[in-house]
C-alpha cells in the first residue's frame, strides 16, 4: 500500500540527481539533492528507531521552516508513525495541551523554540527531545534531549532498514485546528487524505520537475504542508526555504521562484509598496501604468507598457513567477485584479484542514474573480438546503482525534463533510462563499481564531462585563467591550476612572496569555450592553454575532 514515503521513493528514482531543496546559511544558498535527501530521511529514519519511536507511535515537530522538517517529517512517516505540528507562535498553554492531548512521546524542536520552552518540557511526560540545531551533546545533562545532527550519523550498516507495513488508510498527521468553542481539535489525516489531495492538485495545475518553490509559509499549516511541501517534493520539483518572513522580499529574488504559495496579506503588502512605487515615477509612467492595469489589448502599446514598467515589477518576484496561489483567506478582487494586471498569475483557492485541504481553486483558463474557482478533481462539492457547503472525496477527514462528538456533528447523514461555510455554485460549477455558519474568525494572513475563547478571557476581568471580538477577512482581532460600570466603580471609589485606559491595562493581561495573531489590537467602548430584549444575546445569554456584527459595523469599521 503506497505511503507518502513511498511514493516520494519513487520520484526519487526519476529524478535522483536533480535539486530537491534549497536553504540559506551564513549567507550562502546550499541543496540536497533527491538522493540526498533520501539518504538522509533512511539514516534519520534508522536512528529514530534506535530511539524507540515505532509504528503509530505520535511525534511532534515544533521547528521553522527549513529542510530538518522535511526530513523529519519523512522518516516518521517511513515508520508508520504520526506527526502532529506544532506553530512556533503557538505559547505555552498551547504547546503544553497539543503535546498532551495528542499523546505524543516524543518532539523534534528547533533551538529557538528549545530554548523558549526549555523549562515547561521537562516537566511533560516526553521520552526524547530532539534539538534541531546546534545544541551541543555536553548540554543534554538531562538525558531528555539529543542533537539533531546525531540522528543524521549514519550506523555501521551498510543498508537501509525498510519502511513500516503501513497502509494508506494509516494515519499520518494529526493536524490541530481551532474550534468555535476554542478547544483546538485534532483533525486525523491519513496517507491517503494526503495523496489523494495531491493528485486531485497534480491533475487541476501543471507541476514540472525544474519548478521551484519559495516555502515560506509555516509548514504547520495544512495549506503550505500540502501545497508547499508534499506537491512539489512527490512532483519532482524543488523547494527553497526562506530565512524568515522579514527577509522575503530579499529571498524571493534570489530563489526566482516559479510557483509561489502564500496568503492574502503578503500580496496586500508587496501592492502596497509597488503602488508607493509607482506614485513615485514621472506622471507619463503612472498614466500608463494604471491605464492598462486591467486592458489587455493586444496593441503595440500594451506590449511596450508591459516591457518597460510591468517586466521591471515581475523582476521584484524574481522574473521567473508562473503562478501564485493565495489561500487561507479570501483575498479582495482589487488585489488579483492587480497582479493579474502586470502580469503575475495570481489565483485563488478555497479549502480546510479537514479536506487536506484543497477543495476548489480558480485557474487562469476558467478563473471567474469573486469566486473561489472549480472544486478540484476528485473533489465534490454540493450545496445542502440551508446555503452550507459540503464536500465528499478521499481527501476527507474521518474526524478529530479523541473527540467523537465534534467528529460525529462534522458530517450529514449522507456522509457528506459540512465545512461550516455558506456558499452557491453556478452553473459552470464556480463556487461562492457567501458567508460563514460558524462562528470561526480566520484574518488575511489565513490564521484561525475562535473568538469565545478570546471573549472567555476578556469576560473574566472584574472591570469588563461583556465583550464581543470581530476581525474576520481583516488584518488584526478588535473588541467591543461593554464596562462593568458598578465594578469599576465600586472599585476605584470615584467618578473619575479613566475607563480607556483602565480596560486597556485589561486587554493588556489578556494579550499575555494569547498568540500574536489573536490578541486584541483595537477596542471600542460600548455607551450600554448587549441585551437579550435588543436581540443581542440568546435566552442563555450567548452573543448573537450575525446581528451585533451588523448593528456595530460603524464601530468595528473604524478601528480599521
Amino acid at each position: 500500500m503506497e505511503t507518502i514515503y513511498t511514493r516520494f521513493t519513487h520520484v526519487v528514482s526519476k529524478n535522483y540527481r536533480r535539486p530537491a531543496v534549497y536553504w540559506k546559511e551564513n549567507k550562502q544558498w546550499h541543496s540536497y539533492t533527491y538522493g540526498e535527501l533520501l539518504n538522509k530521511v533512511d539514516t534519520l529514519a534508522d536512528n529514530l528507531i534506535n530511539l524507540g519511536i515505532k509504528k503509530d507511535d505520535h511525534v511532534a515537530i515544533l521547528c521553522e521552516n527549513r529542510p530538518e522538517w522535511l526530513l523529519s517529517d519523512l522518516a516518521i512517516n517511513k515508520l508508520g508513525a504520526v506527526s502532529i505540528p506544532i506553530h512556533i507562535t503557538a505559547n505555552h498553554r498551547m504547546v503544553e495541551f497539543i503535546l498532551k492531548h495528542s499523546e505524543s512521546n516524543f518532539l523534534f524542536i528547533s533551538e529557538s523554540c528549545y530554548k523558549k520552552y526549555i523549562t515547561f518540557l521537562t516537566q511533560i511526560n516526553l521520552a526524547k527531545v530532539i534539538v534541531i540545531g546546534g545544541l551541543k551533546t555536553e548540554s543534554n545533562s538531562t538525558g531528555l534531549t539529543i542533537p539533531f545532527k546525531e540522528l543524521l550519523k549514519k550506523a555501521e550498516e551498510a543498508f537501509h532498514l525498510p519502511p513500516a507495513d503501513v497502509s494508506e488508510k494509516d494515519l499520518a498527521s494529526i493536524i490541530y485546528t481551532s474550534g468555535t468553542t476554542g478547544e483546538p481539535k485534532g483533525v486525523m489525516l491519513t496517507n491517503k487524505n494526503f495523496l489523494a489531495n495531491i493528485d486531485s492538485i497534480r491533475k487541476t495545475i501543471d507541476i514540472y520537475s525544474d519548478d521551484k518553490f519559495l516555502s515560506f509559509l509555516p509548514i504547520s499549516h495544512i495549506f503550505e504542508r500540502t501545497a508547499g511541501s508534499y506537491t512539489p517534493i512527490l512532483s519532482g520539483a524543488s523547494i527553497a526555504y526562506a530565512e524568515s518572513i522579514k527577509t522575503l522580499a530579499g529571498n524571493i529574488k534570489e530563489v526566482k521562484p516559479t510557483i509561489l504559495i502564500c496568503v492574502p496579506k503578503i500580496f496586500e503588502v508587496f501592492q502596497e509598496k509597488i503602488i508607493e512605487g509607482i506614485e513615485r515615477k514621472h506622471p507619463i509612467i503612472r498614466k500608463y501604468f494604471y491605464r492598462y492595469l486591467e486592458n489587455e489589448e493586444d496593441t503595440l502599446t500594451r506590449w511596450l507598457v508591459d516591457k518597460m514598467i510591468y517586466k521591471k515589477i515581475r523582476h521584484i518576484f524574481g522574473g521567473r513567477l508562473r503562478l501564485a496561489a493565495s489561500g487561507g483567506a479570501s483575498i479582495h478582487e482589487r488585489i488579483l485584479h492587480f497582479f493579474n494586471g502586470i502580469g503575475i498569475c495570481l489565483i485563488e483557492g478555497y479549502g480546510m484542514t479537514e479536506t487536506s485541504p484543497v477543495i476548489s481553486v480558480n485557474l487562469p483558463e476558467y478563473a471567474k474573480i469573486g469566486s473561489v474557482g472549480k472544486p478540484i478533481k476528485g473533489v465534490f462539492v454540493r450545496i445542502a438546503s440551508d446555503n452550507e457547503i459540503c464536500v465528499k472525496g478521499e481527501n476527507v477527514t474521518s474526524g478529530y482525534w479523541k473527540n467523537d462528538e465534534a467528529s460525529h456533528a462534522l458530517f450529514d447523514e449522507e456522509g457528506w463533510l459540512k465545512t461550516g461555510d455558506l456558499g452557491q455554485m453556478d452553473s459552470n460549477n464556480f463556487l461562492t462563499i457567501i458567508g460563514r455558519k460558524k462562528e470561526l474568525i480566520v484574518t488575511t494572513s489565513g490564521k484561525n481564531i475562535a473568538p469565545t475563547a478570546i471573549e472567555n478571557l476578556l469576560n473574566m476581568s472584574p472591570f469588563i462585563f461583556q465583550s464581543f471580538v470581530a476581525g474576520h477577512g481583516k488584518d488584526y482581532i478588535v473588541a467591543l467591550i461593554a464596562p462593568d460600570e458598578e465594578a469599576i466603580k465600586n472599585h476605584f471609589n470615584e467618578e473619575t476612572v479613566d475607563i480607556h485606559a483602565l480596560i486597556k491595562k485589561e486587554i493588556g493581561k489578556v494579550n499575555s496569555e494569547l498568540m500574536i495573531h489573536e490578541k486584541v489590537v483595537k477596542f471600542y467602548i460600548l455607551q450600554q450592553p448587549f441585551t437579550i430584549e435588543a436581540d443581542e444575546l440568546t435566552p442563555t445569554l450567548k452573543v448573537r454575532r450575525n446581528i451585533i456584527e451588523e448593528k456595530y459595523k460603524k464601530e468595528i469599521d473604524s478601528m480599521y
